[in-house]
């Protein structure tokens, strides 16, 4: 791999921050030895790290502080990133890095492991890695502190970037704060990393004007650092940008990581390949923790299957050769004795199945072989591979005699267990928040989950799905068993998590600042952005019903009725109309003029340009317009039903008072029905498939009648219940 395929020179941020890292001798390093990635991802992970580290604090000016939001997939690649960021950071003279590095031991462990290995610490001297996880974490390292900073300040060459892991959990923070406290950093460059940013730092007591005990401890911590930059990585982050834009914690900068080609997502399971890799785990097969069953559900035996299949072909393609792995994952409800109960099952199934493929001449031989054959067959619909049954068969007990049950809880010196990936090829392990956000599961390829979604906060239901990855070469061995609440929960996160991501990316790519950024996304019925103790702006929740959505005072400010009267005459102009009136009706109807020939993508230019005086009136028409773009995307060629009455084809006078609400409304906005004429009122004219519009066009006279507003246009918009979409906007 030459140097020119992915160095750059000094990277042109967007000029808030004046000035551009350059990449030097350690980032460099840490690319070369990275064998997985390919040139152009390695050309994107120079472009992003830098991107990042652009808009940090100058290292070389003066004083300041500032916070960017770096957004990821699940399990697609953050940490590469992060430790990329520290390796730059490094390269330009940033001094000290802390990374906080999850809430649980396991994950500390993981991220330690991770980066000593990415930044080649033990091979090389440009490091001083300390973690608070290490016995006796007080005095001695004190001193090291200072003597590596005392090197950066006489000039030494051999100067070394002091990098501090340490748990975000309170104590370990404030152990941290108050050894630091010691230590002058007024001229130290610093770069706070904290890991899974939405979780446990953000301020759950914000609504109290109170702090929460770990938010607290980041503060403490943060405050020691003149001059820094602290950085949230998340794939989820609506609790980052759902605090008030005024906490420390509220972005001022983000920026939206791209996953390589090897990467599979939501789409590539719940889009794309639903019927090909989600499984229903029905609910009669959900444990009832009152009155738990005594034996394994019939699924969780499939799921079984499935993947010791896959552990055979593994072994016969010399995965385990390789230094590879292949995983399971048992993820059901939080309370330790259901991970117990699944774990004991698996101890004795795993011991039954062996007992009875070591024995030929067993009665249940050839049933389970025979189940073995059928998962097989399913599998081989998906991962194309040259071995047949017949092949996987002789090695189905060395498959599953080989798999090593782990429990990730905290049942033994309220710890979770480290996994030693390399001690063993085939895993299986059950636990519940050891397996939640941030662990990386190797080579993880079926999972099996017969929990509920909750509470329903989206962001933790979505940080459960370690079965995304890069894993694009066994795709076709991957499982995925959930219950019919889960299966639907995250294919709706699927466009919630598009819609989030596309919105910033096309902000940020404006050269805007995140702050500036409005919150509007697409929501399910059933699911909330974040934990609302921690959300401090207001959102407008559309009632996600179908029926007529009409502005409540489309009269207000003459200059914006003026322009959205010139847009509606120009919706007139451009569209081809024509008159529409059904058998029986006469003179006394307001005869429309209609349209179900326009296309809502050839529409949504125009509507976009509507807009009204009172925010309630905006915030809806934004929902409106978010649920159509919606539309749009998934139908391109979609049409609407357009009537356009109250115009000059009418010789009804289009009149309508005010109500003595305080700000008035409309009164009688549809025309009512006529049974003589057969009439059924304006209301009634509706598609039930598509969208329909109704512009409407009144002369208004207040409740008093001493005043007339002119041509005021309506749009009311009907969407039938099977179009619906709920989405969340910032007021």
């Amino acid at each position: 791999m030459t140097s020119n395929i992915i160095k750059v020179a000094a990277f042109d941020t967007d000029g808030r921050s004046g000035w551009g890292p350059s990449q030097g001798e350690t980032f460099t390093r840490l690319l070369i030895s990275n064998s997985a990635l390919s040139p152009d991802e390695k050309e994107r992970l120079v472009e992003e790290t830098t991107s990042i580290l652009g808009n940090c604090v100058n290292p070389a000016g003066e004083a300041d502080c500032n916070t960017g939001l770096v957004i990821g997939y699940v399990q697609s690649g953050k940490t590469l990133s992060f430790t990329s960021l520290a390796a730059l950071a490094r390269d330009n003279a940033y001094r000290l890095i802390i990374l906080l590095a999850g809430t649980t031991n396991n994950l500390v462990e993981q991220s330690y492991d991770r980066i000593k290995k990415d930044l080649d610490i033990d091979g090389t001297r440009e490091w001083k890695l300390l973690s608070t996880q290490q016995s006796g974490f007080q005095g001695a390292e004190l001193d090291r502190v200072n003597m590596e900073l005392s090197k950066w300040r006489r000039g030494s060459p051999r100067s070394r970037s002091l990098l501090i892991i340490t748990m975000k959990q309170h104590q370990h923070l404030e152990n941290l704060a108050n050894l630091l406290s010691r230590i002058d950093f007024s001229d130290t460059p610093t770069l706070i990393i904290d890991d899974e940013g939405d979780q446990a730092g953000i301020n759950t007591k914000a609504k109290q004007s109170e702090e929460s005990t770990t938010y607290a401890r980041i503060m403490a911590l943060r405050i020691l650092f003149p001059h820094h930059s602290y950085i949230l990585y998340t794939a989820t982050p609506q609790a980052p940008l759902l605090i008030s834009r005024i906490d420390t914690l509220s972005p001022d900068f983000g920026k939206v990581l791209t996953p390589g080609a090897q990467y599979v997502g939501g789409k590539d399971f719940f889009v794309d390949g639903a019927d090909r890799y989600v499984e229903l785990i029905p609910s009669s097969e959900v444990p009832d923790r009152f009155d738990p069953p005594t034996q394994p559900p019939a699924t969780l035996l499939a799921a079984l299957r499935d993947f010791i299949v896959g552990v055979a072909i593994g072994l016969l393609e010399e995965e385990d050769r390789k230094g590879r792995n292949r995983s399971m994952m048992i993820h059901p409800a939080v309370p330790k004795d259901e991970h117990l109960m699944f774990a004991r099952w698996v101890r004795q199934t795993k011991e039954q199945w062996s007992s009875i493929l070591h024995d030929t001449k067993h009665p249940g031989h050839d049933t389970l072989i025979a189940l073995f054959n059928g998962a097989t067959q399913e599998l081989l619909k998906t991962y194309a591979t040259s071995f047949s049954f017949d092949d996987i068969r002789p090695l189905l007990f060395e498959a599953l005699d080989s798999t090593a049950i782990v429990e990730l809880n905290t049942r033994e010196k309220n710890r979770i267990p480290s996994v030693d990936w390399r001690g063993e090829y085939s895993w299986i392990l059950v636990g519940g928040i050891g397996l939640d956000r941030g662990f990386t599961v190797e080579g993880l390829t079926v999972s099996y989950m017969p929990r509920s979604t909750g509470v329903g906060n989206a962001d933790n239901i979505q940080q459960r799905a370690r079965f995304f990855g890069y894993k694009r070469s066994y795709l076709g061995l991957c499982r995925i068993y959930l219950t019919a609440e889960n299966i639907d929960a995250f294919t709706d996160y699927v466009t919630h998590e598009e819609s989030v991501r596309s919105s910033i990316r096309r902000h940020l790519e404006q050269g805007k600042s995140l702050k500036d950024w409005r919150r509007t996304y697409f929501l399910d019925q059933a699911l909330k952005p974040t934990r609302s103790s921690v959300v401090i702006l207001e959102m407008y929740q559309s009632k996600g019903k179908g029926g007529w959505i009409t502005p409540d005072h489309p009269y207000e400010d003459s200059e914006i009725v003026a322009e959205n009267r010139e847009i509606v005459e120009t919706i007139l102009n451009d569209f081809l109309f024509a008159e529409y009136a059904e058998a029986g009706w006469n003179d006394k109807q307001v005869i429309p003029a209609f349209s179900d020939t326009i296309t809502l993508a050839n529409l949504l230019p125009y509507l976009s340009r509507v807009r009204y005086k009172w925010p309630d009136d905006n915030l809806q028409h934004s929902s409106i317009l978010l649920m159509l773009a919606r539309l749009v995307s998934e139908e391109p060629d979609i049409s609407c039903s357009f009537y356009a009455f109250s115009g000059p084809w009418s010789g009804v006078p289009a009149m309508r008072s005010l109500n003595d609400d305080q700000p008035a409304k409309i009164k009688n906005l549809f025309q009512g029905s006529n049974a003589k004429t057969n009439y059924p009122g304006a209301r009634a004219l509706i598609s039930q498939e598509a969208v329909t519009f109704q512009l409407h066009r009144y002369d208004l006279q207040t409740s008093d009648k001493k005043r007339t507003l002119k041509d005021v246009p309506v749009l009311a918009v009907h969407i039938p219940a099977p179009l619906i979409q709920r989405v969340w906007v910032e007021r």
